[in-house]
């Protein structure tokens, strides 16, 4: 290789960065050059988890984001968190504590931002619906954190790291323990093998396996819990006097506080992501709240009945015209045509389906049920 090449000086310049990083992360954070993609190393002036986190900032689905629901849908409040607000919110939250912990920034970012994409429209009660529908036709349930990853890796493509697809396949299920310790040394065929059981069993307990997923994956419950509780105040659905009063104080700024001091004080320097006895309490004590008081709340449910019926209407009706005449199709027209022919070549007809609606916003939803159900007047 000529050594004055832009090659060659990129390749010096990188070999510095990663020193830098052997003398500066914690000894078992994830190191860039470690960065495993499935379809091969690429050359560039970014770091490789840095590279991944622009792909996912310039891609698509990133871009949905703005219109897909957190819990709060059909309400008209620009200051009620939306999932692109979320994954922002989890982000800072989790990358502020990794600095500390002299984590890799970079992936914690990648995995933040990209760990939800695979949301259907109007949040986990969309998710619930799209699954028992995908149950009927095909006998496969559906999942946000499996969709995240088909997302990026078949239907836009973006060949990112294994430890970001990782990332996102185990982020849930962070409250089942104070400790979360990463299940190192995976690899593509790991990470196969985890898509598999995912796809039999979205409750199936999987573990992060980097310190930075697992960071990501108790954040994400962090980040969510105490700003739901804003957005229920907001809308006057709870009164702070409400909110249980536990370590972790009663405003969202409080419990985010508490909770990093905690997370840092307990996982300085160790090989695990862990929370106090005391604080894991206190965080299921709140997501209990929650629960009771605020995402089943009678006042946030009253078009649930629509939706539910929508989600059926839509999907048995683009399933219908797909079998009908494929290149003819409404899916072909507004989804399939332009998706990468090794997509087409590998996924049914019900699963195209379930695709296309997992990628929708909510408002969007709303329009292509409206172009499927209202009628038109015919041109003559």
């Amino acid at each position: 290789m000529d050594q004055n090449s832009p090659a060659a000086i990129l390749s010096i310049y990188r070999a510095h960065a990663e020193k830098l990083e052997s003398e500066q992360l914690f000894p078992k954070a994830a190191f860039s050059k470690d960065h495993s993609r499935f379809f091969g190393a690429e050359d560039d002036h970014r770091m490789p988890y840095k590279r991944d986190v622009d792909r996912i900032l310039h891609s698509k689905a990133y871009a949905r984001y703005i219109d897909k629901t957190q819990v709060v849908y059909l309400i008209d409040n620009d200051h009620v968190t939306h999932r692109g607000l979320h994954v922002q919110l989890v982000s800072s939250f989790a990358r502020g504590i990794a600095e500390i912990l002299q984590l890799n920034l970079a992936l914690v970012e990648a995995i933040a931002l990209g760990h939800d994409v695979g949301h259907a429209p109007f949040g986990h009660e969309g998710e619930g619906y799209l699954s028992a529908l995908s149950m009927e036709y095909q006998g496969l349930p559906f999942s946000h954190p499996l969709q995240s990853c088909r997302l990026f890796s078949l239907i836009e493509p973006l060949n990112l790291g294994l430890a970001v697809y990782d990332g996102f396949l185990c982020h849930d299920g962070g409250m089942a323990a104070p400790t979360l310790t990463p299940s190192y040394g995976k690899n593509w065929q790991t990470h196969s093998l985890e898509k598999e059981r995912k796809t039999k069993d979205p409750a199936t307990p999987l573990m992060p396996a980097t310190l930075e997923g697992c960071l990501v994956k108790l954040c994400d419950t962090i980040s969510y819990l105490g700003r739901d509780i804003e957005d229920a105040i907001e809308l006057k659905i709870i009164q702070r006097e409400q909110v249980p009063k536990t370590s972790l104080g009663q405003t969202n700024r409080e419990i985010l506080a508490v909770l990093a001091a905690d997370i840092i004080r307990h996982s300085y320097e160790k090989k695990a992501i862990m929370l106090s006895q005391e604080s894991f309490d206190a965080l299921k004590i709140l997501r209990r709240f929650n629960f009771d008081h605020i995402y089943h709340h009678p006042k946030l449910k009253v078009e649930s009945n629509k939706v539910k019926s929508g989600y059926r209407y839509l999907f048995e009706g683009l399933l219908t015209d797909l079998k009908k005449d494929f290149y003819a199709s409404y899916l072909w027209s507004h989804f399939l045509k332009n998706k990468p022919a090794s997509y087409r070549e590998q996924t049914s007809l019900v699963q195209f389906v379930v695709d296309y609606i997992a990628g929708m916003t909510d408002s969007f939803f709303i329009r292509t049920l409206e172009e499927m159900m209202i009628p038109k007047k015919i041109k003559w």
